[in-house]
């Protein structure tokens, strides 16, 4: 059975204007005689009519003139882009086959890899086209004036800018400008799986205190009942989410003016259910050296009731043996929490920015970028992110499910569509860059052991105190 989410994403149009198109000269290996009415839409709706026109690099055309080439770099996030963001390869693959004079070239690097590399490339002027920043990094980029500023050309399409969910084209937006398009929905949550559950006579939890239970009832029957790479500090993911259920976005303002401090009673609160779900066994034995992969496995495995992670499981979770019983849960609401529980995560996770370098000294090649993201986050990309990929997109969709087919996916997306209020920004990205990697470290901390929830605060406000 199939089903339709999501509204109707606009066509967008594809075309590059021909005015930016005159600017400047192209990257890579450039042939002279291009005409400068052409438009990147216009050549290939002339390739689809005669295959003939379709250009190689140094090939001509119809009328003779050779089309002109360009090449930029993309850089991900991720080691290896075709087997660990497969959504943005395929989208990449695509556009260069209905672009064949638009080399993409795909790095791919480790995130913290990336994130210091950006940092570096910005300094010595060596920041690739079109890359990926952690939010932080990116605001403090945007400020030193390290990234494009992409408002004229957003704010001039109107289709395109409808095209985005509510907030997206916000999150790294500074003085009315916008330096950053997010990557992807920022979701993360905890996997249930729904099988254990049934087999032990459990509902699915919704407050702590059932939460709790069931990890009570797996523990006794030998199932680890959450699977915690709490080796890796970056999987504080589901953590984040609770912590917005204690007041987080109540304290952070004013503990980043000064005026107040992470060592308050709300996010006391919070810290100390890290440590009470430490104590009643809620994570596997070995927690402080299990990784996230190894986390991943114990759940597919089946050897865990439930998984701290996000969306960008989704796929793998669809091609498991597990398909039909892997469920997405927002986490537990407190009795004790602070302020609106029931709390999602539908948040706009961290950018793709452009250098500013190119936007000055090459605005033809500039303007083949700003026609690629208009792809990229068009109906054709978000198309190919959602339907073939089974990614949730930050633009809106409108597509068929299989949700026989791909049931993991179906599921998660109508946990996109639940009334569920979700904030601006996941808290990591929210908080100053220079302590995102600090504040995982802190829940983290709790849950291995090495901080008291009063030590993990106050090593907060030490951390603090740096940056102020």
């Amino acid at each position: 059975m199939k089903k339709r989410y999501w509204k109707k994403v606009m066509v967008l149009g594809l075309t590059v204007s021909s005015a930016l198109l005159f600017a400047g000269c192209g990257k890579g290996n450039e042939a002279a005689g291009t005409t400068a009415e052409q438009s990147s839409a216009a050549n290939q709706a002339t390739a689809e009519a005669s295959p003939e026109s379709k250009t190689e690099e140094g090939s001509t055309g119809n009328d003779g003139a050779a089309e002109k080439t360009y090449k930029f770099v993309f850089a991900e996030h991720v080691a290896n882009v075709e087997e660990q963001a497969p959504q943005v390869y395929a989208v990449v693959q695509a556009y260069m086959k209905e672009h064949p004079n638009v080399t993409i070239e795909l790095q791919g690097t480790a995130s913290d890899d990336q994130i210091r590399n950006m940092k570096m490339a910005a300094q010595n002027g060596s920041l690739p086209e079109l890359f990926w920043m952690e939010q932080g990094g990116a605001v403090e980029m945007a400020n030193a004036g390290y990234l494009a500023d992409l408002s004229k050309e957003i704010n001039s399409d109107q289709a395109f800018m409808d095209g985005f969910l509510p907030g997206m084209l916000d999150s790294l937006k500074i003085d009315g400008k916008i330096y950053g398009i997010p990557c992807e929905l920022q979701s993360n949550g905890i996997w249930l799986n729904k099988a254990l559950f049934d087999q032990y006579g459990l509902e699915l939890p919704v407050t702590y205190e059932e939460f709790i239970h069931c990890a009570e009832v797996f523990r006794s029957n030998d199932i680890i009942p959450m699977a915690q790479g709490a080796k890796d500090t970056f999987t504080a993911w589901a953590f984040e989410n609770m912590h917005c259920r204690y007041g987080f976005f109540d304290h952070i303002d004013d503990i980043i003016a000064g005026t107040d401090q992470w060592q308050n009673d709300d996010y006391l609160k919070f810290y100390n259910k890290l440590a009470d779900m430490r104590d009643k066994g809620v994570f596997p034995d070995n927690v402080t050296t299990m990784s996230y992969d190894q986390s991943v496995e114990a759940f597919m495995g089946g050897k865990a009731a439930m998984l701290n992670s996000g969306v960008w499981d989704t796929k793998k979770f669809d091609q498991s043996d597990l398909a039909g019983s892997i469920y997405y849960w927002w986490g537990p609401t407190f009795s004790d929490g602070i302020g609106n529980q029931n709390v999602s995560m539908k948040a706009p996770a961290h950018p793709y920015c452009v250098s500013a370098k190119v936007q000055k000294e090459d605005p033809e090649l500039y303007a083949v970028i700003v026609d690629f993201l208009k792809y990229y986050y068009g109906e054709q990309g978000t198309g190919i992110i959602a339907r073939d990929n089974q990614s949730i997109p930050v633009t809106k969709y409108d597509g068929e499910i299989d949700k026989e087919k791909y049931p993991v996916f179906a599921r998660v997306m109508e946990k996109m569509n639940d009334d569920w209020e979700s904030p601006a920004a996941c808290p990591d990205m929210y908080i100053p860059g220079q302590l995102i990697n600090q504040y995982r470290e802190s829940m983290i901390g709790v849950i291995n052991g090495i901080y008291t929830p009063e030590e993990a605060l106050s090593y907060m406000d030490e951390q603090q105190s740096t940056i102020q």
